[in-house]
């Protein structure tokens, strides 16, 4: 049986595929700061973008199939590719993001997505009906599966090990799109279509396969912008809405700033609400609270359930600890090189290994030299740009 394909539709699928993947990645690098609620809205934000994209860009792909006969689908089939596309996309994202991002994570995480992509794919080919019976050619199925894997670990080590590199998250998302679009195209090549004896009577589509896919890409395209303004943060009253404060006047903010700087004395309601408002980083001197702009701040040391700030001049107390803290700062600025220590990626002056560890070094201070345990230094090295 003759089968060709719709070149505008197989670019309108890979776009949707690149896409996808940069609105879920997107959201996926915020994972490791959240925490509860926010963390698995977040990943349920990210899992809906990605598995939308993934099986959007398969359906088009699908759509973009021309054969001699009509082609319908099985509408329970096609939902359980949709919901699978979004359960392994979800169960992937959580593996690679949970905890300390590591490469056996990754490697994991890719190939669960991988083989949950080809398995979408297959149940999808089998919500096809059509006059014609599908055969495989068990070589391409493989090197189908194997395309998906590879390719989704090579996007989520680009995605969340290259943070502080420019384009990482486009790149990370073209490679994620191709590798899903890759992996659709290979195994369609593994298909052939061959013609029944006997025929069936099935209903021509109401809408004809370019107007349903252009139906589908918009749908998929409003999902993803949805999901980026549903995750972005609000305006400074909601944030503090939603820590669960109370509104603060110009009075009541002012008399924060007066806290005393023993922290049992310091009310912590009300620094968690200043720092919700300002999204600096409330510290004590001097019997005052100072709130840091997180530009300002170069490291961050631990200290029993609280922290030591440092902005290369002086050094502050804050009555966060140090995990609290990572959640809140900007991940694509700060990291985590140590257990005890947090560093701003922007005043790392030097980087040296030190036989199993290492020591970075930022600039200015008197504490300017920060170890770094093994575990994080493939990490740290690939935000500095290192081989």
């Amino acid at each position: 049986m003759i089968v060709t394909y719709d070149p505008y539709l197989i670019t309108l699928s890979v776009l949707i595929a690149v896409v996808g993947s940069y609105t879920g990645l997107r959201l996926a690098r915020r994972l490791q700061a959240k925490r509860g609620a926010a963390r698995k809205a977040l990943l349920s934000a990210a899992s809906v973008a990605i598995g939308s994209g993934i099986w959007s860009m398969h359906f088009v792909g699908m759509l973009a199939l021309e054969l001699p006969v009509t082609i319908d689908y099985d509408v329970l089939l096609t939902l359980v590719s949709v919901l699978l596309a979004i359960l392994v996309t979800g169960v992937g994202l959580h593996i690679a993001s949970f905890g300390e991002v590591t490469t056996k994570k990754l490697v994991a995480a890719g190939t669960f997505m991988g083989l949950g992509i080809s398995t979408m794919h297959y149940v999808g080919m089998a919500a096809v009906r059509a006059n014609c019976v599908i055969s495989y050619s068990v070589g391409l199925v493989a090197t189908s599966v194997l395309v998906g894997i590879g390719a989704s670990v090579l996007a989520l080590w680009l995605g969340f090990n290259l943070k502080g590199r420019k384009y990482a998250l486009a790149a990370a998302a073209v490679v994620m799109g191709l590798a899903i679009s890759g992996m659709h195209y290979t195994a369609m090549a593994a298909a052939t279509f061959l013609p029944v004896e006997t025929l069936i009577t099935f209903s021509a589509p109401v809408l004809g396969p370019h107007l349903l896919a252009i139906v589908v890409a918009v749908a998929t395209f409003l999902i993803f912008g949805m999901t980026l303004l549903i995750a972005l943060p609000g305006d400074p009253q909601e944030l503090q809405s939603e820590s669960g404060t109370r509104e603060h006047s110009e009075e009541a903010a002012a008399a924060d700033l007066e806290a005393p700087a023993d922290p049992e004395a310091a009310d912590p309601e009300a620094a968690v609400a200043a720092f919700d408002r300002y999204m600096k980083i409330p510290v004590e001197r001097n019997k005052k609270v100072v709130f840091l702009d997180q530009h300002e701040v170069q490291s961050i040391q631990a200290e029993a359930h609280h922290s030591r700030v440092s902005d290369g001049r002086n050094i502050y107390f804050c009555s966060f600890s140090l995990s609290e803290l990572e959640g809140r700062l900007d991940s694509s600025r700060f990291m985590r090189v140590h257990r005890s220590h947090i560093i701003n990626l922007e005043y790392a002056r030097t980087f040296e290994r030190q036989k199993a560890h290492g020591v970075v070094s930022l600039s200015g201070g008197s504490d300017s030299r920060i170890p770094v345990s093994r575990r994080n230094i493939p990490k740290l090295r690939a935000a500095l740009g290192l081989p």
